[in-house]
């Protein structure tokens, strides 16, 4: 990125306080991708960035980039959504933090995805109009397929046979799916019905809104859940912390 000043449509994806006065902030920008910056004296401004610099808030945001730093200098920030509903309950908020964090995880800085970011703006939507766990199980694998680690889910990855109506198995470690007769011998197999694998497969292909009026089973949404949340834990070598904390949710409510 050349020294100067831009505008861009962005979703704060963190923010920390900073010394006294300032913010660091890390937001995912239509053009630019995935940033980090530093808003000085945001924590004292009562015009510029009052209630514009939370996680969640979608933006639109002035910055200058000086090739000397690796933070650009967020000049001013306007509110387009502040996502207020998710912020109203607990369990809408985390959803959201973790699309937020999934998204921080999964993408480079400075690499730009526009695709990335217009899923991200269009789940929130999803989110706050009242979407359930379907709606993170379709942002996850988006994102996957968005970011290059898209998993193989059509078909036996070993012997490429489609393997219709049979009981398919999920590896991590082989990044797709594997049939009965080549999984001997593989560790840590997920099992996965055919419909559920083709269900992901085209949910990776489908525009937000149209995986908005989706309604799939029970049995989706557990087997999708356990296949996912490893292979993502597996690609990024740790568990998300919004993740932990929606098991402690769900415990809690149990």
């Amino acid at each position: 990125m050349k020294r100067g000043t831009y505008r861009a449509r962005a979703v704060v994806l963190n923010s920390i306080d900073y010394g006294e006065s300032d913010r660091i902030l890390t937001f995912y920008t239509l053009e630019k991708g995935k940033l980090s910056g530093i808003a000085k004296g945001a924590r004292r401004s009562r015009k510029r960035f009052v209630g514009n610099l939370d996680p969640l808030s979608h933006i639109n945001i002035i910055y200058f980039h000086n090739d000397k730093s690796d933070l650009v200098r967020v000049e001013d920030a306007s509110l387009i959504d502040a996502f207020s509903v998710l912020k109203t309950d607990i369990e809408r908020l985390t959803d959201g933090c973790y699309l937020l964090e999934l998204t921080s995880e999964l993408t480079r800085e400075g690499q730009p995805l526009p695709a990335a970011y217009h899923s991200l703006v269009a789940f929130l939507k999803l989110l706050e109009a009242g979407a359930g766990d379907e709606a993170l199980r379709f942002f996850e694998i988006k994102l996957l397929d968005q970011s290059g680690y898209l998993p193989h889910l059509t078909g036996c990855l070993s012997c490429r046979t489609a393997a219709e109506g049979e009981r398919l198995y999920f590896s991590s470690a082989k990044g797709g799916l594997v049939c009965r007769a080549c999984s001997s011998g593989i560790t840590g197999l997920i099992p996965v019905s055919p419909a559920t694998a083709a269900l992901l497969a085209m949910a990776a292909r489908l525009e937000p809104e149209k995986l908005g009026r989706l309604k799939p089973g029970p049995a989706f949404l557990d087997e999708s859940e356990r296949l996912l949340y490893d292979f993502i834990k597996f690609q990024l070598g740790k568990e998300l912390k919004t993740k932990r904390f929606m098991a402690k949710l769900r415990s809690a409510g149990a």
